[in-house]
């Protein structure tokens, strides 16, 4: 199924007990305008139905591939597995809880095609647990930098678009901090800039007990997180206040619509 087959980019997505969240996830993939891609989801050791529901779903669409861990690897690991297995030279990345708009590639190949940038992002509106769509949007910046990335992480995982060559030099790694946050970080010293589409075309699900509604958890991540990126001890002290400010900016004006 590998063979022959050279896609516009590969979606890539680690799955572990997502059978609440998985269809129409996988839904918001098939459903985009661009049809040439090939969607990879690395099940990593479910105990729930996961792989029943994407077996039933390549049923309908060809273009899903199912790879399945040996062992429980955990997500960083499980995504890493999906980028080396991916066909395209591009690779986008979306958790199995969260969704897209239908334009979503259609709007960072454009982006990529604007600016020759090697990563892209987008903006995102927000879903309950259950799906309800909340009344707020995470409008990001046009061009993120280094500096500005160091003082708030605008780069949401689900939204990214990225060289594979990018993803493989600075692969997923660390499960204790934001292993996402370490990733860009790493990436926008040496590139410098990422460039963001503002429209939400990303639809970002707050589930109970994440790590962003977990603010204690979260904030003690983040530290951790310039730890292992290699900051001393005051900068992460100084960009972890940063970001917590930040954090509280984005998450306090979320209502539920209707």
């Amino acid at each position: 199924m590998k063979e022959n087959r050279m896609p516009i980019c590969s979606v890539v997505m680690p799955v572990y007990n997502a059978e609440k969240f998985i269809e129409k996830t996988l839904r918001s993939v098939m459903n985009q305008t661009i049809k040439e891609i090939e969607i990879i989801c690395v099940n990593d050791c479910s105990k729930d139905n996961s792989v029943e529901i994407i077996k039933r779903l390549q049923k309908e669409d060809k273009r899903i591939v199912l790879l399945e861990n040996e062992k429980n690897l955990k997500v960083s690991q499980t995504r890493n597995r999906g980028v080396e297995y991916a066909s395209s030279d591009w690779v986008a990345l979306l958790d199995s809880d969260d969704a897209w708009e239908p334009t979503y590639l259609e709007e960072v190949l454009k982006r990529r095609e604007e600016t020759n940038g090697s990563l892209i992002c987008t903006s995102c509106k927000f879903m309950s647990n259950e799906g309800k769509l909340l009344d707020s949007e995470f409008i990001i910046n046009s061009e993120i930098t280094y500096p500005k990335l160091l003082k708030q992480n605008k780069i949401l995982c689900s939204s990214v678009f990225i060289k594979k060559e990018l993803l493989k030099k600075y692969p997923f790694y660390a499960d204790a901090v934001h292993e996402d946050y370490v990733c860009w970080l790493s990436i926008l010293k040496e590139i410098k800039v990422a460039y963001g589409v503002q429209k939400p075309l990303m639809i970002y699900r707050l589930t109970t007990g994440s790590k962003s509604r977990n603010k204690f958890k979260a904030i003690k991540m983040t530290f951790h997180t310039y730890r292992k990126h290699g900051l001393n001890f005051f900068k992460c002290c100084y960009y972890t206040i940063c970001n917590a400010i930040n954090g509280l900016k984005k998450y306090s004006k979320i209502k539920n619509r209707g």
